[in-house]
């Protein structure tokens, strides 16, 4: 499965790391936020991360001193830095530049600066935007997630949810069961989306049905259940990561 370029995440503000998360996984980019640089440093080495993204101001020195060690440092010297500045000094600028930084952008920067940044330096590395695609989250059946769907005379139509993304959903349903009549291109709106901890309304356009399953795309998906859903999404990342590195533990 393509996932797309990870890109490891350190910030001292939680808002300002949400809001990466959010940004990135929309970008179709597989973001992980650490709390602290000690964390930084052994999710690094272990060379999964191409690029890392992290804060830094006049004041911070201890992310200044890791950029110029992560610079020199054998393990991590292929690894892009990109780094938002929180009112720079030229001092600052000038240290990071000597360290080998070379890619910045200022905190109050735009969304659509901070996106061609990230992109820029993901295609200097070979991964372009039409390569990658959502990270697809598995549903297990015992969860019993579900997409409620509203016909037009207003019934709701139970369908089970197999795996999600950013970008939609695959939904299937047993022969025997009566459901809402869809075909490619149609777009269903004011679904309810319900898996676990998510409960979310959404407009989805259909774009392929095959054997009682089928794809859909999110459409009309404001910012507020962009946020949801990105969060659900990440959450479970983090968790099967976690899982994934117990079972190689063992």
């Amino acid at each position: 499965m393509a996932i797309g370029s990870k890109i490891l995440i350190y910030s001292n503000d939680a808002q300002d790391t949400e809001k990466y998360i959010r940004l990135l996984m929309y970008q179709k980019f597989l973001p992980k936020a650490v709390e602290s640089i000690s964390y930084a440093t052994l999710a690094l080495v272990s060379g999964e991360y191409p690029m890392f993204l992290c804060s830094c101001s006049p004041e911070d020195t201890q992310t200044t001193d890791f950029l110029k060690f992560m610079r020199q440092d054998a393990k991590m010297r292929a690894i892009i830095p990109i780094v938002i500045l929180n009112q720079p000094t030229q001092e600052c600028i000038e240290s990071l530049i000597k360290a080998g930084c070379s890619n910045f952008i200022l905190q109050n920067s735009s969304q659509q600066i901070f996106i061609d940044k990230i992109e820029a330096v993901a295609e200097s590395l070979g991964d372009t935007h039409e390569k990658r695609q959502f990270v697809r989250i598995d549903i297990p059946d015992y969860e019993n997630a579900q997409l409620l769907i509203t016909a037009k005379n207003g019934q709701k139509y139970p369908v089970r949810i197999n795996n999600i993304s950013m970008g939609g959903l695959q939904i299937s349903w047993s022969p025997e069961k009566i459901v809402q009549k869809m075909s490619a291109g149609d777009v269903l709106m004011n679904c309810l989306l319900v898996a676990k901890s998510l409960d979310l309304y959404v407009d989805l356009r259909i774009i392929s049905i095959l054997n009682y399953k089928a794809s859909s795309q999110f459409v009309n998906l404001n910012e507020d259940r962009q946020a949801k859903l990105c969060s659900f999404i990440y959450e479970r990342l983090l968790s099967e990561n976690v899982q994934n590195t117990v079972k190689a533990g063992r």
